[in-house]
């Protein structure tokens, strides 16, 4: 028989071995309550959040009951934060905030969110304003109200006509299950050098392009300073007869009363959608290329996906005309927009305006434009819901790589620019010809500006 071990050291065994449990369970513990702490300073952010985004809306009293209610539990802190599920969305028109908010100074500001379920994969894309040199130190995720996705890695690309300006456009995609519904978003973003995560709450909003009511829309960029009213009503009214059927415009401090209460007319009349757009105070001027305008034009175009099939984007002093017999866009640009072509690219023309400010139609008395087109300050027309991102003068990514853009014949339409010929990008201004096309809507366009401007002024 082999030799017995004495009993002492049988039990200096066992209390070696219960020693070793001791530490590994009280470390373990230790652990999960450390987890436990930061996981509820997370969930007390994002509910401050959550508080700040609706306490001017109808439904802020009922989520802030809900709040009051909210219990943690071990079995969720381990999972992420469960924020508190809602009847309904915060992005019905009366309650959505159409606001810049400052995620971190200088260096992240988030407008607006929308649900893209376009792909195989569902993503909540967020436009927002970046600081380029911060791209890749920003740490940003997404919190979600709903069960299937809660703590989610933003990806972030960059819009493609920043200007090598400081801060520049982007779009965050958050992913999401294809079946999930977020009302709203909590961005958290934490920079590299920084433990301390700064939140904002963003309404989501849903897009849907089977149900879009309109065949044609507009998106204009900010308008800014002193807009004509007269100009504003000329557009309006043009575009109309070419075929536009909704507008889309931002406000960036239009100064001029009468103005406003031209886009107040049309928006009684269901015609025109106006949206603020203030830009954070900290934003300077030379930071930013032309006051956003790229992230506007993103905006609007996820806006669009649920109103309109075809979505055109331009200045109030442009218009894509057609020269054919055709009057409408319908008519002369339709069977363009076939096998796989996504959108029409226009080249432009330039027509001196005169004075920008006379009562007459600057459309319907200049007729003196550049005999050469410009093939850089082109704008285009699109089918929004094949589009991923569209720059000023292009598009910059079309939804699948096979999608294709056109360049349209000068000949079949072009785009008429009532401006000064501007000479760069090899433009030449010192030949010009006879174009009237546009008095192919001379009548109705008199009578309808006439009666606008006599009923407005009254």
């Amino acid at each position: 028989m082999g030799r017995r071990w004495p009993y002492r050291v049988y039990f200096l065994l066992m209390c070696m071995f219960y020693m070793l449990m001791v530490f590994f369970f009280h470390g373990q513990l230790q652990l999960e309550i450390l987890q436990n702490k930061q996981m509820k300073g997370i969930v007390k952010h994002v509910h401050a959040a959550l508080l700040k985004f609706n306490e001017n809306t109808d439904n802020a009293i009922g989520l802030r009951r809900e709040l009051s209610h909210y219990k943690i539990h071990n079995e969720s802190l381990r999972r992420g934060p469960t924020l508190p599920m809602t009847d309904g969305c915060f992005n019905s028109p009366k309650n959505t905030r159409y606001e810049f908010q400052t995620v971190i100074p200088n260096s992240l500001y988030v407008y607006s969110a929308y649900l893209d379920v376009r792909g195989s994969q569902a993503y909540v894309r967020v436009m927002t304003i970046l600081a380029r040199k911060k791209k890749n130190s920003i740490q940003v995720t997404c919190h979600f109200s709903d069960q299937n996705g809660w703590n989610i890695s933003a990806v972030v690309y960059e819009m493609c006509e920043n200007h090598n300006k400081m801060l520049g456009g982007y779009i965050l995609s958050c992913p999401v299950y294809k079946d999930s519904k977020p009302c709203h978003v909590v961005i958290e973003a934490r920079e590299s050098n920084s433990s301390e995560p700064k939140f904002v709450s963003v309404g989501v909003t849903r897009i849907s392009s089977n149900t879009a009511p309109y065949s044609f829309g507009l998106c204009i960029p900010p308008l800014f300073g002193e807009v004509d009213k007269g100009r504003l009503v000329e557009f309006i009214e043009l575009n109309q007869l070419l075929g536009a059927q909704h507008f889309i415009f931002y406000d960036f401090h239009i100064s001029k009363k009468e103005t406003k209460q031209i886009l107040q007319y049309y928006k009684e009349r269901g015609v025109v959608t106006v949206l603020p757009w203030i830009l954070p105070r900290d934003i300077k001027e030379p930071w930013l290329w032309y006051h956003g305008q790229l992230v506007a034009h993103n905006d609007c175009m996820y806006r669009a996906m649920s109103l309109f099939k075809v979505m055109v984007l331009q200045d109030i002093d442009e218009y894509i005309v057609p020269h054919t017999s055709h009057k409408t866009w319908f008519e002369a640009l339709s069977e363009l927009l076939q096998d796989r072509v996504v959108g029409l690219s226009f080249h432009s023309a330039f027509f001196d305006p005169g004075d920008q400010n006379s009562p007459s139609l600057v459309t319907m008395t200049q007729f003196s434009r550049t005999a050469m087109h410009s093939k850089v300050r082109t704008k285009v027309m699109v089918e929004p819901s094949k589009i991923f991102e569209v720059g000023i003068h292009h598009v910059s990514k079309p939804l699948q790589e096979d999608f294709n853009i056109k360049t349209v014949d000068t000949k079949i339409a072009n785009l008429h620019h009532y401006r000064k010929c501007v000479k760069n990008y090899g433009m030449k201004c010192d030949k010009f010809e006879d174009d009237r096309t546009m008095l192919k809507y001379s009548n109705v366009l008199r009578n309808r500006f006439s009666y606008i401007m006599n009923l407005t002024l009254a």
